[in-house]
């Protein structure tokens, strides 16, 4: 459940971003699942990694062609697109919330960090469950 929110409080509160044309430029080492293992956070005096698990086998699935399966959204909203920006990106588009633009720090074959700030620096952590 906390997952739900912290995903959610950070899809709706990042709305309001610059207005980037989307590249179909997506990463192959993006597509597959992934699953939130650790946030990094401040409470504005110490920032660290936190051990994260929502309890689902997946968070986010990337597949081909653009399509996104968000495995903690309610089941109307859980399938969307995705793209991402010249700006290195992901850009986030689900059918219950305004588009998202959240900025990826780094991505291998098996890591992806995104930067999920908005009021307090902090970071999502991934690891890839399936190619």
């Amino acid at each position: 459940m906390k997952t739900l929110i912290y995903f959610l409080l950070i899809i709706f509160l990042s709305g309001c971003t610059k207005n980037d044309d989307p590249k179909n430029n997506v990463p192959p080492e993006l597509i597959g699942k992934w699953k939130i293992v650790e946030i990094y956070s401040s409470d504005g005096s110490s920032a660290s990694w936190k051990s994260h698990d929502s309890g689902k086998i997946y968070d986010l699935w990337f597949k081909n062609r653009g399509e996104i399966i968000v495995s903690n959204m309610i089941e109307s909203c859980q399938v969307g697109t995705f793209s991402i920006s010249a700006n290195n990106e992901l850009i986030i588009q689900l059918p219950c919330i305004e588009k998202s633009t959240i900025p990826i720090v780094s991505l291998t074959n098996t890591n992806l960090v995104t930067n999920t700030t908005y009021i307090e620096y902090e970071l999502t952590k991934y690891k890839k469950v399936t190619e």
